[in-house]
């Protein structure tokens, strides 16, 4: 079921109430250690003495979801059990976007049998749209992709940049996609009109920040826009679903080196070398 993957990127963990923050953060790192049976025995837990707690069902939801991802036999049960905890959490806090989001993905992503539904997704992405139109229209392109309508989704994505020129979630989804098209000076653009925009959730002008420096990195141009960008991502606050400090550091290590700045990018890599993160070191010895 590795439908499941694209609704977790969408699945950010929330502050909740009470002891919420250490449920929380006990999960993320359950998940992160692949430690997925103990996850899912806090999330139960959670839901069980927080039953109106929206975070904690939204949690729930992203546990099962990893669980259904990694299970054979018993995906279809994780899968409605994610399924539950999404629709829970949008019950219960009807206007969080994030909520809605990962349930329109889920609808959207997952074959029919696991609960999937066009039309459930359709009408999760009109209520994304009273709330907040420009998250809307995302949703809305994400749906056209999704069916292999790029003509659709591209002339929306156009029409919701015109209409929305200083909505940073809008900028950014844009930058990604000029970014993954390589089309480098173009995605860099948008990131930095995006990190001075606006965002429903407050998190994409930060998110802006990392990817003007890795977009820099990939394009090996605008070099100093790139280090100056991490400089202040590393200063920032990061949102739970962001890139690191020490993916920010590489990325900074990476533009020194093609600056020339040998000697301070070697101080930056040997301060990660015992960070735990195989997909990091990894990259680190490929750079190397």
């Amino acid at each position: 079921m590795k439908w499941i993957t694209l609704a977790l990127t969408v699945a950010f963990f929330l502050p909740g109430a009470y002891a919420g923050e250490s449920n929380q953060q006990l999960i993320q790192q359950h998940l992160s250690e692949k430690q997925l049976d103990n996850a899912e025995d806090i999330a139960e837990d959670w839901v069980k003495n927080e039953p109106e707690n929206a975070a904690a069902w939204h949690t729930r939801g992203v546990v099962m979801a990893q669980q259904a991802q990694d299970a054979f036999f018993s995906a279809l049960s994780y899968a409605g059990k994610s399924l539950e905890s999404f629709e829970k959490a949008v019950e219960l806090k009807p206007d969080s976007l994030k909520y809605r989001n990962a349930l329109m993905q889920f609808y959207l992503m997952a074959p029919s049998m696991a609960g999937g539904d066009d039309e459930k997704a359709l009408a999760q992405i009109e209520a994304i749209e009273k709330i907040d139109p420009a998250q809307g229209a995302l949703a809305k392109v994400g749906y056209f992709r999704q069916h292999e309508q790029e003509e659709q989704a591209s002339a929306l994505l156009k029409e919701a940049l015109t209409e929305y020129p200083n909505n940073a979630d809008v900028l950014v989804y844009a930058g990604f996609q000029e970014q993954r098209n390589e089309n480098y000076e173009k995605a860099i653009f948008l990131f930095e009109k995006a990190a001075a925009g606006e965002s429903a959730e407050g998190d994409a002008p930060v998110m802006a920040l990392y990817q003007i420096g890795k977009t820099s990195v990939l394009a090996e141009t605008q070099l100093d826009d790139g280090i100056q960008a991490l400089k202040q991502y590393l200063k920032s606050e990061l949102p739970e679903n962001a890139p690191g400090s020490h993916w920010a550091n590489f990325r900074l290590a990476q533009l020194l080196t093609l600056k020339g700045n040998e000697e301070e990018s070697k101080q930056l890599l040997a301060g990660l070398k015992e960070v735990d993160d195989k997909e990091l070191q990894k990259q680190i010895s490929s750079w190397n």
